[in-house]
């Protein structure tokens, strides 16, 4: 993985967001819904991967395991190419460092070539915190706790789509990660936070577009 030189902590009221992978333990701070490791990936590992996702029409990978196995499972269900351990061994490590980091001995990792807006609508997650990562296409959009009116999720909307609903302020308020960084987002289901789970929808993809997309959840 590929780290920045530079180390500049910004911190929201309810985001914390570093070019050092050390940001991810602010998930533990009580006031805090949403961690941004703003990484940018090595030049050879993110051709490989923009190769990898022109030259595939499907992809939809999903299992519970533990981060040790990741390397021998996903590099058996990738095509070959001499660059693939290297988009290998960034899986395997992220996954190491969501199970470090929660104490885990497995985790449910989901690997998906995207071609249709998923989640539409902005929400929270009900889970206890999922790890994110795009690592080509566009990112996740979320809202920050100063511009979002959360009696307008869900049933609150009314049927009403976002840019209707009154769930942002304005259309600038519309946050978004960018390819190749790796974010924490808390969700309703964390217990004794300050704040609720992180507001979030995916982007909205066009017909030509492709996003391949790394999540990581506790196994269930």
């Amino acid at each position: 993985m590929s780290i920045a030189l530079a180390s500049q902590s910004v911190t929201e009221e309810h985001l914390r967001q570093d070019v050092s992978p050390l940001v991810m333990t602010a998930i533990y701070e009580p006031h805090i819904n949403l961690v941004v490791w703003q990484r940018q990936l090595q030049t050879e590992l993110q051709n490989y991967i923009d190769a990898l996702t022109q030259g595939l029409n499907a992809l939809q990978l999903r299992t519970v395991i533990a981060p040790a196995e990741v390397g021998e499972w996903l590099s058996g269900l990738l095509p070959e190419d001499p660059r693939r351990g290297l988009f290998v061994d960034d899986v395997r490590q992220l996954a190491e460092m969501y199970a470090d980091l929660f104490e885990l001995t497995t985790v449910g990792l989901r690997l998906s070539l995207i071609h249709e807006t998923m989640c539409p609508r902005f929400h929270t997650d009900l889970l206890i915190c999922r790890m994110v990562t795009t690592y080509h296409g566009q990112g996740s959009e979320w809202l920050k706790e100063e511009d979002v009116d959360r009696s307008k999720l869900g049933a609150g909307a009314k049927g009403l789509p976002d840019h209707l609903s009154g769930i942002y302020r304005h259309q600038n308020a519309i946050q978004q990660l960018q390819q190749g960084e790796v974010a924490l987002l808390k969700g309703d289901g964390w217990m004794d936070s300050q704040v609720s789970g992180i507001v979030h929808r995916s982007p909205h993809i066009h017909k030509t577009e492709k996003r391949l997309l790394l999540t990581l959840d506790f196994a269930e």
